[in-house]
């Protein structure tokens, strides 16, 4: 049963739950995917960023495409730009959720790192940020610390099969 939060509460978790909290974790999932395979020790920031932003898009798009059409067959009758509008707006958070790692590896590049190890960086980011989200929303829903952390560790293996992905590709 899903907690819903108290209308004018503003804490993290409330405004994550009001959110498309989905949207927000599949655009990390894909900018991590995107990090793990475009990169190797040959790849430019230019590259790795324009790989993301193509890929990123596209699947926006596609939410975007699926969301517009699947609408007439659960009986909306707006026309095409109405829905094509409404469905841009509410996946934008797979958009927005691709920025946090995109943006750790900017930074790292900025910094210093080669792409490969930008990249690197940004990847153990998204575990942290995929085990972050999984403990908020597990304290949220009502779990005891325990069993938030244990739903942390488990939100955070996505993110270790990637960097182990990364390894093995690279």
């Amino acid at each position: 049963m899903p907690v819903e939060p108290e209308p004018g509460s503003s804490s993290f978790a409330d405004r994550l739950a009001r959110s498309d909290a989905g949207g927000l974790l599949y655009g990390a999932i894909v900018t991590a995917a995107v990090l793990v395979t475009v990169g190797g020790h040959d790849s430019s920031v230019a590259q790795v960023v324009f790989a993301w932003a193509i890929v990123l898009s596209t699947y926006w798009l596609t939410h975007v495409y699926v969301v517009t059409w699947e609408a007439q067959f659960q009986g909306d009758r707006r026309a095409l730009g109405t829905r094509l509008l409404g469905a841009a707006r509410a996946e934008a958070t797979v958009l927005l959720g691709g920025i946090p790692a995109i943006a750790v590896f900017l930074v790292a590049s900025w910094v210093g790192l080669d792409a490969f190890d930008a990249e690197r960086v940004a990847l153990y980011s998204t575990v942290g940020l995929l085990a972050a989200i999984g403990f908020v929303g597990a304290r949220h829903a009502g779990r005891h610390r325990a069993g938030a952390w244990l739903e942390a560790l488990g939100a955070g293996l996505l993110g270790l099969v990637m960097v182990a992905a990364k390894s093995l590709l690279h």
